[in-house]
């Protein structure tokens, strides 16, 4: 400060660009106006790490000129010397700009002079004179960088990004990088240290998602073996499909001895579709047969059907029909006794004729 440095003044914060704004310190010349301004709590000792004080220490009226108002954001907070293992504390330091509101100068009481000699107009000639402004701080990076850089130097706003490590990405580390979503992402701390993890889709995808619900039900396969984590492989190539690109598509199979990480670990069924679905087991190949062929080599009628190769629905009366098939060629059905023609339809002649 040039000059008396101000006698009730705020810093305050924005963590969302200028939209919105807290207070981060106050400053008075007495504890009085500490109380009467800002509220008694504010000279209460700090306690926890994002306590809001007042402080009269610099706002006293010497020096005249150039004093200094040093603010250390993190003296005397109950995590002062385990900040990254704080994230109320980390949560308080971050700011993506800075505000000072000036309430009141400091004045040398000209205003009390007795009325003979009192200047209606000494305290409109007041004025704040600030000569430097000197902000020290450090990237928000979750602790999953050690620098940071200019984003973009031409931006009038001097957006600083982190130069993220651990796989993740984000102008603050964030998030997990593309590709590395299998675990979800968290602040990387001495205590619960984090690095974001690949996601496990044998060579047959590139990109996959975070799914919660997933991980609760321990459904995807990390690169360990051990079923941690919600990633979700999406855009499986090489016919394969499933959370970890670890399932063949239909019409499609593995056959034995092939392994998920081969590119061509899935094989086309080779099926015909008029006695199969088009689709066949794993590892043998062998076709699924449509509902009306015999497994496993749908080379004659299932129960029920007769004819091959065309295998038509028996057409059994249910009532005269013993088991509710026919013969698989002929298509003549077995009759119960006292039944009778191909389809067990008839009653013999005999009992029609009774007595």
């Amino acid at each position: 400060w040039r000059i008396l440095r101000p006698g009730l003044w705020t810093l305050e914060k924005s963590t969302d660009y200028g939209k919105t704004w807290k207070p981060w310190q106050h400053f008075s010349d007495t504890p009085a106006d500490c109380e009467t301004y800002f509220g008694r709590d504010s000279l209460k000792p700090i306690t926890q790490d994002d306590d809001v004080i007042c402080t009269t220490e610099y706002s006293k009226i010497v020096p005249l000129e150039n004093g200094e108002i040093p603010v250390t954001l993190l003296n005397n907070r109950p995590s002062a010397n385990n900040y990254f293992n704080s994230t109320i504390l980390q949560e308080w330091t971050r700011a993506t700009n800075v505000r000072i509101r000036l309430l009141r100068t400091k004045n040398l009481l000209g205003h009390l002079m007795s009325v003979a000699r009192q200047d209606p107009t000494v305290t409109r000639r007041y004025f704040y004179s600030i000569k430097d402004i000197s902000i020290g701080g450090r990237c928000m990076c979750n602790g999953h960088a050690d620098t940071c850089h200019i984003l973009d130097p031409s931006s009038p706003n001097r957006v600083l990004a982190c130069q993220c490590r651990h796989d993740t990405c984000g102008i603050h580390c964030n998030e997990c990088c593309p590709g590395y979503e299998q675990k979800k992402w968290r602040q990387n701390t001495n205590a619960r240290p984090f690095h974001c993890e690949p996601c496990n889709c044998f060579g047959h995808s590139s990109s996959c998602i975070y799914d919660e619900d997933v991980d609760a039900k321990g459904l995807s396969l990390d690169i360990h073996g051990y079923y941690e984590g919600g990633g979700v492989c999406q855009n499986c190539q090489h016919n394969t499909e499933g959370i970890n690109c670890n399932k063949c598509k239909e019409k499609f199979y593995r056959p034995y001895g092939k392994h998920w990480n081969e590119t061509d670990v899935c094989h086309p069924c080779n099926c015909h579709y008029h006695y199969s679905t088009g689709n066949c087991e794993e590892e043998t190949g062998r076709c699924e047969c449509r509902k009306e062929f015999q497994p496993p080599n749908c080379d004659s009628c299932s129960y029920g059907h007769f004819g091959y190769p065309d295998c038509k629905p028996c057409t059994c009366n249910l009532n005269g029909t013993n088991g509710y098939a026919c013969e698989p060629h002929g298509g003549k059905c077995p009759c119960k006794p006292n039944f009778d023609g191909d389809y067990c339809g008839e009653m013999q002649r005999r009992i029609l004729q009774f007595p």
